[in-house]
């Protein structure tokens, strides 16, 4: 056991749920701590019996390479689940955190309380595990309100990267202040300055639907869905090749966003924070930014940022984005619906908001927001909002009477 395990007297035993690049660098870090490590994943053969993540981020952690043997891979939940003390859905899609949490609910401890989280708590995790776990067992939720880090995976089941770490970390439970002190255990492992916040904060921090969507609107709005595009005259790196168009929709959407958490706010939410991408970007990143200007230079010139591409398919005639990607299929669903539910409750006009939905969902054949404006496409159903489940967004009262239906589970 690692001596910082000893020296707290507790070895945990966390498992990570998905197989995504989050697990490649969370494992190695958790294990270092003297943890047990289980990973679920559908794809337990083609995981290396040692795994690895490599640090490019040395201002955050000054090692280069750590590796770790997990206790157990498995596609098993029974083989895991029952024996964790933490349980982290890690390195999927969140629109796969409904099946996520149906696959592991009939093997919840029974004997003592359970720490039930996420890497990335936007999209109404709490609203979502309730809902799903129906108070089956005694936990407790929490989640990073990003992804701890930026990263990747070079080789799957075997090696993921971290490019570069956020220099604050704000962890989520559900009264905002962490009664029952995950960030205690968490903090040796993630070894990043944590704070508290709650889950609706979460949902309406920056995130991927603030800039995936209008990024991809910028560039792809004026596209048929079929078109090849000449691959030379589109950008590779999503962030560090932002072009005007997206530039512009990025920063309206900012101003949106920003519109939805002043209306909740006026509507009584007791919440203090600055929602301003610019300013949540460099709380972040810090250092990481060399040109803090604006919104723009914030993103163009993110070290952290730099390596994330834009996913193309070869096609007869030149290239065209990756439509069965999170980009198009969660982002909408698991954000910017959302944030148009919420819009709607507060009265606030969400014109760029309402495009994209518009856009994306004609993409990927669903339909959410309907022509008249209302949240009321056949779809709908697959969708994150608030008031179809129950939810009294200031008093936090929760009825999921009218859920979303059950999806198959699925791990990555």
């Amino acid at each position: 056991m690692a001596a910082a395990a000893v020296a707290e007297g507790r070895q945990l035993f966390i498992t990570l749920v998905g197989g995504g690049n989050s697990t490649h660098c969370f494992a190695p870090l958790a294990c270092a701590q003297g943890h047990k490590v289980a990973i679920l994943t559908r794809r337990p053969d083609d995981w290396s019996e040692t795994v690895e993540v490599v640090n490019d981020d040395t201002d955050w952690l000054p090692i280069t390479k750590m590796e770790c043997k997990p206790h157990v891979i498995t596609s098993d939940p029974a083989a895991c689940i029952p024996h964790s003390d933490i349980i982290v859905i890690a390195g999927i899609p969140i629109h796969h955190n409904p099946a996520m949490l149906q696959l592991i609910k009939p093997h919840l401890p029974t004997n003592k309380k359970v720490f039930i989280g996420t890497i990335c708590a936007y999209g109404g995790f709490d609203w979502v595990a309730h809902r799903e776990l129906d108070h089956c067992a005694d936990y407790s939720l929490f989640g990073t309100q990003l992804i701890p880090w930026c990263c990747g995976t070079l080789e799957y089941g075997k090696t993921g990267i971290i490019i570069g770490a956020k220099r604050i970390l704000r962890i989520a439970t559900e009264d905002g202040k962490d009664p029952d002190g995950i960030k205690d255990l968490l903090r040796p492992i993630l070894r990043q300055n944590l704070a508290d916040t709650d889950f609706l904060a979460s949902t309406l921090w920056p995130n991927n639907p603030s800039l995936h969507p209008p990024i991809l609107y910028g560039l792809f709005k004026d596209w048929d869905g079929k078109t090849p595009y000449d691959a030379a005259t589109l950008p590779v790196a999503i962030y560090a090749e932002m072009n005007d168009a997206s530039a512009k929709a990025v920063c309206d959407l900012d101003d949106e966003l920003v519109a939805i958490t002043e209306g909740l706010k006026a509507k009584g939410w007791k919440n203090a924070d600055d929602f301003r991408f610019r300013k949540c970007v460099l709380e972040n990143y810090l250092e990481q930014i060399s040109d803090n200007t604006d919104t723009v230079t914030c993103i163009r010139t993110n070290k952290a940022f730099a390596k994330h591409k834009i996913p193309y398919q070869q096609v007869d005639g030149g290239v065209v984005p990756v439509i069965a990607h999170k980009f198009f299929e969660t982002d909408l669903p698991f954000g910017l619906v959302t944030f148009k539910d919420i819009a709607l409750l507060c009265g606030v006009e969400t014109p760029l908001i309402d495009k994209i939905i518009m856009w994306n969902q004609a993409l990927i054949d669903k339909e959410y927001l309907a022509a008249d404006g209302s949240l009321s496409g056949k779809d709908i159903g697959e969708c994150i909002v608030p008031s179809r489940m129950g939810i009294d967004l200031i008093g936090l009262s929760k009825s999921f009477a009218n859920g979303s239906p059950a999806k198959k589970a699925r791990v990555d």
